[in-house]
């Protein structure tokens, strides 16, 4: 039996802090570096050698991906759409807004204005594609097809779980169709590919260009 805590913790802690900081708008850089130390601490810890994520060098699909899907995501979120869908779900069903942190306003100095910044993007582009990926698609995307989930290899197709994991991912981010449309692009990433390396490179690539259009267009609703 193939221990389930390096890949559930990560993510259960990053949500859980994450969601904290985002309650206390004046502490929100101090909370926010502080998810970013304790969940990347403990993600290196519990990765480190379990052979989970493999790196390599062809990751050439999982760019265009990334590229392809945050440019989707960027567009259908400027459309709000899920105003119309939000109405109709229960309360507890309801994603909770983002915390909108506008560095640029909240923070006096432009040494910790950039600080901050540069903490906020390592924590986007680096930390979340790996606690998220793993999450998603390297666990609960073969717990979906069953219990015996160590004994799914990665990337194995199963309508279920396709459905279930897009449903779920798409109700953790305030951006409903955005969501749905992005997560079933990785998904058919992973089924492509067979590779969770690739998947986490195409989210990389998606919150490192997303943090970038943030910074550019000034969309802080979106981070």
């Amino acid at each position: 039996m193939i221990d389930m805590t390096p890949f559930i913790l990560p993510f259960a802690l990053y949500i859980f802090l994450s969601q904290f900081a985002s309650k206390f708008p004046s502490h929100y850089p101090l909370f926010y570096t502080t998810t970013v130390v304790l969940v990347g601490a403990a993600t290196i810890y519990l990765l480190r050698g379990k052979g989970i994520v493999k790196m390599h060098r062809h990751i050439f699909p999982g760019i265009i991906f990334g590229i392809v899907g945050i440019v989707a995501w960027v567009l259908i979120s400027r459309l709000q759409l899920e105003q119309a869908i939000i109405q109709f779900l229960p309360e507890w069903l309801q994603p909770g807004a983002r915390a909108s942190f506008n560095p640029f306003q909240s923070i006096e100095n432009p040494i910790a204005q950039w600080g901050f910044i540069m903490v906020r993007l390592l924590g986007l582009a680096v930390l979340v594609p790996v606690v998220e990926e793993v999450f998603w698609r390297s666990f609960l995307l073969r717990w979906v097809i069953s219990p015996d989930w160590q004994d799914q290899e990665i990337g194995v197709f199963s309508v279920k779980s396709f459905l279930w994991i897009t449903f779920l991912f798409s109700l953790a981010h305030p951006e409903l169709i955005a969501a749905a449309i992005y997560c079933s692009l990785l998904n058919i990433l992973l089924y492509w590919r067979r590779d969770l390396w690739n998947c986490i490179v195409a989210h990389a690539t998606s919150n490192l260009l997303l943090g970038i259009y943030i910074l550019y267009a000034g969309a802080w609703q979106l981070w």
